[in-house]
């Protein structure tokens, strides 16, 4: 028979048990994302491995939470193809070793990848970036990498020392890879270079977009994840050879030795399928001081104060000849935040008379100008006498509102007209003096460079440019003439210097 004493030590550990899984259940789950994710069991893994890391597929792929692997494709610039020097130097030596280990590698690498999609397992490559010419690195990787549609792509910046690639050059590889493959790479890196990009996203707007694969070694990352740029971490590397000893490991992975990185997603295994292969940019968040930003935060009772502004100048409007009073608090509102029709009243008049004081070029107007012109002339002599009103009833304003471009290209028209009535003969004889009188000098500006041209090219002077080859005369040379000739004198071509298609003409017959 149970001692009461202890049955209620029973009792007590099962009461304490029942709350402590009450508890993880109503967890908050993006706690859960930042502190040792990878002890639930719905967390989904992924391993990581350097080209050599031994693995026991059969091993490591009883663990069901491990779902990918991702493996190192290149390194840098690719190696040189050819060796040259003294055979038994240690420059030789080196370039050999190289050479061999990029081809033992890339071997490897197709091996693995069929071997681990045979297991099931999704797939990814990453290049460790280096100094050196990032497009060449980007076409390098996905050379080696052969990316299928379902592998995913990702570009290694290990800190920003001299050692790796900077991060303007990452951005160049990432553009690359876009180009190469149609979409952009995963962008894996350290706490500090990650916060580093988080603060400096303005001048990095790229890789501020590119998923994350974080790597940090520490258990919880509450407070440290910079989520002001990314919401959340595609993967987080959590353990590695820097915290996985034969002592304490954070998570030891099924045939494979400590050395082997493991990565924790916030999906389970199904979940983590179907975002896979992470080729999505991340959404940019507003910038706050964008002053279209705070337009769109708009608060409530500002807007009611809109409606309501708005609903008076309705009655406004629609009252013809008894303007409503203004409305003093809601004017302020409505020419803020209001539409753009809120002024009802339009005077053509006033724009015809304002437009025809300006002044002019005196261009001819076009077919069409001309028959606006005179319709809106016409229209407007129909009835003289009947007055202009100062203020439009709704249902006219709706309707020049509907044709405001055909309005505005009337009024063009008939102002350029009046202009014309307006300016007496003697303005117009003036202003035809003057452009002849500028026709006359830039004929003469043009004469006198096709002399000095000439003088120059009969002083053995250095080949003369296109531009001044096609103001020249019907020349020839061993290529033919360098003008197109019409079959008229010199002077006649001269007098014609002014049309553009016959000097571009030229141009282009000069540089065959």
């Amino acid at each position: 028979m149970t001692k009461p004493s202890t049955a209620a030590a029973v009792a007590l550990n099962l009461a304490c048990a029942l709350i402590l899984s009450i508890t993880l259940a109503h967890a908050d789950p993006a706690k859960a994302n930042w502190d040792e994710p990878w002890k639930a069991s719905d967390k989904a893994l992924v391993v990581d491995a350097y080209e050599f890391n031994p693995i026991d597929w059969a091993a490591l792929t009883s663990d069901k939470r491990i779902a990918g692997f991702i493996n190192k494709a290149s390194d840098g610039l690719p190696p040189d193809w050819k060796c040259s020097g003294d055979s038994s130097s240690e420059d030789y030596k080196l370039c050999k070793n190289r050479w061999w280990k990029y081809t033992v590698t890339k071997e490897l690498y197709q091996t693995r990848r069929q071997m681990a999609k045979m297991k099931g397992l999704l797939w990814g490559a990453y290049h460790l970036g280096r100094p050196g010419n990032p497009r060449e690195q980007a076409d390098h990787f996905v050379d080696f990498a052969d990316p299928q549609p379902d592998d995913l792509l990702a570009l290694d910046i290990e800190d920003r020392g001299d050692e790796w690639m900077s991060l303007s050059d990452a951005e160049i590889f990432a553009n690359q890879v876009k180009i190469r493959t149609g979409r952009y790479p995963v962008l894996y890196t350290n706490g500090s270079t990650a916060k580093y990009i988080s603060e400096h996203k303005a001048d990095l707007p790229l890789l501020s977009r590119l998923p994350i694969w974080y790597a940090r070694y520490r258990d919880d990352i509450t407070d440290k994840f910079p989520t002001d740029t990314w919401p959340t971490y595609a993967l987080w590397q959590f353990s590695s050879m820097h915290n996985c000893t034969d002592r304490s490991c954070p998570y030891r992975v099924k045939g494979a030795k400590n050395d082997i990185d493991v990565n924790v997603s916030t999906y389970n295994v199904a979940d983590l399928r179907k975002a896979w292969p992470f080729d999505k940019l991340i959404d940019a968040k507003p910038d706050e001081t964008d002053p279209a930003a705070l337009v769109a935060s708009v608060a409530a009772s500002t807007k009611t104060d809109v409606a309501k502004a708005a609903t008076v100048e309705v009655a406004r409007a629609e009252t013809a000849g008894k303007p409503a009073a203004a409305n003093a608090a809601g004017e302020p509102m409505l020419a803020a935040y209001g539409p753009a029709e809120h002024h009802p009243t339009l005077d053509p008049l006033k724009m015809l008379t304002g437009l025809a004081r300006e002044e002019h070029d005196g261009a001819v107007p076009s077919a069409a100008e001309a028959q606006a012109g005179h319709a809106l002339r016409t229209a407007a002599s129909a009835s003289p006498a009947k007055p202009v009103p100062s203020t439009l009833s709704g249902e006219a304003v709706r309707s020049v509102q509907a044709h405001v471009g055909d309005l505005s290209q009337a009024i063009s028209v008939a102002a350029r007209d009046l202009d014309r009535m307006l300016a007496n003969r003697t303005e117009a004889a003036t202003r035809a003096k003057r452009e002849a009188d500028r026709k006359a000098e830039q004929r003469s500006r043009i004469l006198k460079v096709i002399a000095a041209a000439e003088a120059e090219k009969e002083a053995n002077a250095l080949p003369m440019p296109a531009r001044v080859l096609s103001q020249l005369g019907t020349h020839t040379s061993e290529r033919g003439p360098r003008v197109i000739s019409d079959g008229n004198d010199d002077q006649s071509q001269f007098a014609a210097l002014d049309r553009n298609s016959r000097r571009i003409a030229g141009a282009f017959a000069a540089t065959r």
